[in-house]
């Protein structure tokens, strides 16, 4: 009769743990909120009408002009020259403009790079404020179709870092954080990293370099892409 209660006991515990489950010290709560993502816009075709070249990797530090880009003011971790962004319509709204010194940002997920030698897009995990995002990027060679790897004797991703800014406030580039993001590959092409923070609502501008070991040239595999963001 004296083990009653706690049979009792046990059999109270079981049917909460059918029900709700007995509390947990593991149990978080899920991530809730509206989700941001990619701004949908016209599909991209700045490259419909060049002639696609590709990129060489024996070029990769030859020198390279001046009007190639060389020395083109990108800054490690940073948009550099951005504060000169413009879409080419006065009066527009700051939300649209373009980096001064690259091609101008695409909507989407999908498009080719400013120079045309890449064809890149990109996934994510659900696009929360102060949450951390992990991004996968597909890139391939525009001129042939297949997925880009490292330059033949280096070790190096093709992806070489993400960078992220808000267009409005483009010296304003998120938290530390972001400028230790790094990728791994996933398969050939495919690359995965993080994490990157967006700690204010708006929109932002996710740009991805690849080649950054290689100088700026126009057959050098030095490329970048970026993309229209909204984070609610």
């Amino acid at each position: 009769m004296k083990l009653l209660p706690v049979l009792l006991l046990a059999s109270a515990c079981s049917a909460v743990l059918l029900n709700a489950g007995c509390s947990s010290s593991d149990d978080s709560p899920a991530a809730t909120g509206a989700v941001g993502g990619p701004v949908q816009g016209a599909e991209d075709a700045h490259c419909a009408d060049r002639h696609v070249v590709g990129a060489d990797p024996g070029a990769c530090h030859a020198d390279a002009s001046e009007e190639e880009g060389g020395a083109s003011g990108e800054g490690e971790g940073g948009a550099s020259g951005e504060g000169e962004a413009s879409d080419g319509t006065a009066g527009s709204d700051c939300n649209q403009t373009h980096a001064a010194e690259y091609g101008d940002t695409l909507p989407n997920s999908e498009g080719d790079d400013d120079d045309c030698k890449y064809h890149v897009s990109w996934t994510s995990t659900p696009i929360r404020r102060n949450q951390d995002v992990t991004f996968t990027v597909r890139a391939a060679d525009l001129s042939t179709g297949d997925p880009l790897q490292s330059l033949p004797g280096e070790q190096d991703l093709p992806l070489s870092r993400v960078e992220v800014y808000q267009p409005c406030e483009p010296t304003r580039l998120g938290p530390a954080q972001n400028f230790k993001a790094e990728f791994s590959k996933i398969s050939t092409g495919v690359y995965e990293g993080g994490p990157i923070r967006f700690d204010q609502p708006g929109r932002w501008v996710v740009r991805f370099h690849f080649f950054e070991q290689c100088n700026d040239g126009e057959r050098s595999p030095h490329g970048h892409v970026a993309f229209f963001v909204d984070v609610p």
